[in-house]
């Protein structure tokens, strides 16, 4: 009953935070429409800070009553920096100079509140000393939090996703009986409370606030819960396998081609898609089906047999990044069919 009772008090704070931020947003929150936008009007974003707001509530709520330690709240607050330097660039805009350094501290701070990366990260098959693993855990941080960014291009997608990710985690960690499900409960709620303003066509972005926060955040989700032996954090890049497949092949083939990896675009499969079904629903609708179809049962095996995530990996991703080839993904001239 109690833990209803927050779930709705958090879906209706960051209901009314996204809407406040919709109807009274300063001229500098305005998303003014440029030639590789997806959208033609001005529309307010930094509604991710309704999200931030929110699941760090309901996580003080989860300290406060016992279900999960100071310790894990401490390292999920680590997501409030990045947070925080994405609203500044939402803002006035930051350089990369400026942003990265930001998200590796909070990366390694988070891996130093966490301590030892446990055995076997690599399902046994290839050893790796214990400070390259950390460094890998740092570096996958700090990719996964700007991969969702990159990933919120179109209406909705990276709410749904959001959704996606954290209903299937918190079935999971239930089955599991870990109380970090309640962690992903909050987050799911809150995302909910947010996504009722961005559905096509959106009345509010989540900006940069919003993107990284998500991405860093379920990153840190699913460090806690692999550090907890939990849920291997295969389990969680199959979860993200749509998002990892799309953003990792546009960046190889965007650098083996020459282009500057670090400049704006709209090259991803799924604005390619967006431009050729000429709707963000359908794209969303499509990478959706992936998620349940795909991608949800092959994370539900590497649940089962954890011992096989490095495999279960392979076979859920490569294909992905096949059909974000096929797409067009990375490519400047790809064919776009009317």
């Amino acid at each position: 009953m109690l833990y209803g009772l927050a779930l709705t008090a958090i879906f209706l704070i960051s209901f009314s935070i996204s809407l406040l931020i919709s109807r009274r947003v300063n001229s500098r929150l305005l998303d003014m429409p440029v030639a590789r936008s997806a959208h033609h009007v001005p529309t307010p974003r930094g509604g991710g800070f309704a999200i931030v707001i929110a699941v760090n509530i309901f996580a003080g709520f989860l300290v406060w009553n016992g279900t999960i330690e100071v310790r894990v709240f401490a390292v999920l607050l680590c997501a409030t920096p990045v947070a925080i330097t994405g609203f500044i660039d939402d803002l006035r805009g930051l350089p990369v100079s400026v942003r990265l350094p930001a998200h590796l501290l909070a990366a390694f701070i988070a891996l130093v509140l966490l301590g030892p990366v446990p055995e076997p990260f690599f399902s046994g098959w290839l050893l790796v000393p214990a400070f390259l693993q950390s460094l890998i855990l740092m570096l996958a941080l700090v990719w996964l939090l700007n991969l969702y960014n990159f990933m919120d291009g179109i209406d909705s997608l990276a709410a749904t996703q959001a959704l996606f990710v954290s209903g299937a985690a918190c079935l999971m960690l239930f089955y599991q009986q870990t109380d970090l499900a309640w962690v992903c409960a909050g987050l799911f709620v809150a995302c909910l409370g947010f996504l009722l303003l961005n559905l096509p066509p959106a009345r509010l972005f989540m900006g940069d606030v919003g993107s990284t926060f998500l991405g860093f955040f379920i990153g840190l989700v699913a460090l806690v819960a692999h550090f907890e032996g939990t849920l291997s954090v295969w389990v969680w890049v199959l979860l993200m396998g749509a998002f990892i497949a799309d953003t990792t092949f546009t960046l190889i083939r965007r650098a083996l081609s020459g282009q500057r990896v670090t400049e704006g675009h709209n090259l991803h499969a799924y604005q390619h898609l967006s431009r050729r079904t000429g709707s963000h629903s359908k794209v969303v609708f499509i990478y959706a089906l992936v998620n349940l179809i795909w991608l949800l049962p092959m994370s539900w095996l590497a649940v089962v047999y954890p011992q096989n995530g490095v495999y279960l990996t392979i076979v859920g991703v490569v294909p992905l990044m096949a059909i974000a080839a096929l797409l067009g993904a990375g490519r400047p001239n790809a064919p776009i069919k009317g």
